[in-house]
């Protein structure tokens, strides 16, 4: 074996990355499988060539190698004295030098040193979670290019949280979006999910360059441009026009991005020597809100919000049971505190009935929904509210209290007579004749709260028809 051959064998075993984890693909449900093996580099052939040593997308044909000119730093993770990727950056190619400068200047400094700070909370689980399946490293700065590791961002498209999921690629992927929470931007299941279609893609392509674009264009988009193009070298594929820009330089964009965070201090980014960040999730079986939750438990909300970003409100789901997520640090103080059967950890509007009033107008109000009010109003019947009922309504958000519209002055003749019959109401009897219940009892001289009786006559409106009912 030639000297060449031998050093090329050698990084090429130094290069490999381990076994992926295999996944269903979007919409399909598979049983849980071990992890999906990676092809293992090959020996070199006799003749020393270089052709087939590495598996494509993990070390591209065109450098083997950094250029030259790369920085060099002491040994250690961040300031190795060789640069070493699970899937090698494609050296001197055009787009790829291109990021890559664009994100040494000093406005990418600053947006990567962003990223950065917004990542700090996840990146420690979601660099365990591509280990635990056997993935690339690289792919722990994909949401960097997706969404600057924002939990909240929204593209223009609709592409929701770190991984930027759409509506139509949620299924398959245990993500539920609902009035309550958006499990896009739950960076568990988002992260999982993501992991997984990756995985996929290069199960399905054979080459993590081309399963990263299938992330971005889709994979039937991928696979249609391989058979048109006759090829399946990505960059040919975007050099020749087959692949959307925005895909072609979706690879050179996050490689750039990753040799920059992999080796912050080597490429003018500050070293951080944060600690680990651990979260655990602790079942909650009833409503809670974060805001007190916090508060009882000692817990930085701030730090309940980025971990629950997926959250349509501060209050967890009453309908279901739910999983929150906690600083690791926090979780025997939430426990402890969801423990406490005297704490009251959600908040009320309490709200008494007048005349008039509708569910419909409260929930439009409060901003809640009929069937929530419902569901903490057990024997509340929407069309028979009765006057001085107390409703409860959750306080999903800071609202003044609801004021009904003014109703104009009654000024008809109560000049008809009704015998109360067994059962009837005064609330039931406004109804009847078209009249506010505070306005009848007033002309009947009687408190609205009094009770009716069987026989008794009260005065009433005559009605259009010229006679009461």
């Amino acid at each position: 074996m030639s000297a060449r051959a031998a050093f090329l064998f050698v990084l090429a075993l130094g290069l490999a990355a381990g076994p992926g984890a295999q996944s269903a693909p979007p919409g399909a449900s598979v049983p849980e499988s071990p992890a999906l093996a990676l092809p293992e580099p090959v020996a070199p052939p006799v003749d020393g060539s270089p052709a087939s040593i590495l598996p494509r997308g993990l070390a591209p044909l065109r450098s083997l190698r950094p250029p030259p000119d790369a920085p060099s730093a002491p040994a250690g993770r961040n300031h190795a004295a060789e640069l070493r990727f699970d899937i090698e950056p494609p050296w001197g190619e055009a787009r790829f030098e291109r990021f890559l400068a664009s994100y040494r200047k000093a406005d990418g400094l600053k947006r990567l040193e962003r990223a950065l700070d917004r990542a700090e909370p996840y990146l420690d689980w979601i660099r365990e979670r591509v280990a635990a399946h056997g993935l690339p490293a690289e792919l722990v700065w994909l949401p960097v290019v997706e969404s600057d590791y924002h939990p909240w961002a929204v593209s223009r498209s609709g592409a929701v949280g770190l991984w930027q999921f759409m509506m139509n690629s949620i299924a398959g992927f245990d993500m539920r979006v609902d009035e309550w929470v958006d499990e896009r931007r739950d960076f568990m299941k988002a992260t999982e999910g993501a992991l997984r279609k990756l995985a996929y893609n290069r199960e399905q392509l054979g080459d993590w360059y081309l399963a990263l674009a299938a992330y971005n264009a889709g994979l039937g988009a991928v696979q249609r441009a391989i058979a048109a193009a006759g090829t399946r070298d990505y960059f040919e594929l975007s050099e020749r026009g087959f692949l959307k820009a925005e895909t072609a330089d979706y690879v050179p964009k996050l490689m750039a991005a990753s040799v920059m965070l992999s080796y912050p201090a080597r490429f003018g980014l500050e070293p951080r020597w944060t600690p680990v960040r651990e979260w655990e999730t602790v079942p909650l079986e009833k409503p809670v809100d974060l805001v007190l939750l916090a508060e009882a438990a000692g817990v930085p909300l701030a730090r309940l919000r980025e971990g629950n970003a997926e959250l349509a409100w501060s209050v967890s789901p009453p309908d279901r049971s739910w999983n929150l997520k906690v600083p690791a640090e926090f979780a025997d103080a939430v426990r402890a505190a969801l423990s406490r059967p005297e704490l009251q950890l959600m908040r009320f509007h309490l709200y008494t009935v007048r005349s008039g009033d509708t569910l419909s107008a409260l929930s439009r109000h409060y901003d809640v929904s009929v069937a929530l009010i419902l569901r903490f109003n057990p024997g509340l019947r929407p069309e028979a509210m009765r006057i001085g009922t107390r409703v409860v309504i959750p306080a999903l958000k800071d609202v003044a209290p609801y004021v009904p519209p003014d109703a104009p002055r009654d000024d008809r003749p109560f000049d008809g007579t009704h015998v109360v019959a067994k059962g009837e109401t005064l609330w039931a009897l406004a109804l009847r004749y078209e009249v506010r219940p505070e306005t009848l009892a007033e002309r009947n001289g009687m408190a609205l709260d009094a009770v009716i009786r069987e026989g008794q006559a009260l005065k009433v409106p005559i009605l259009v028809s010229g006679t009461p009912f």
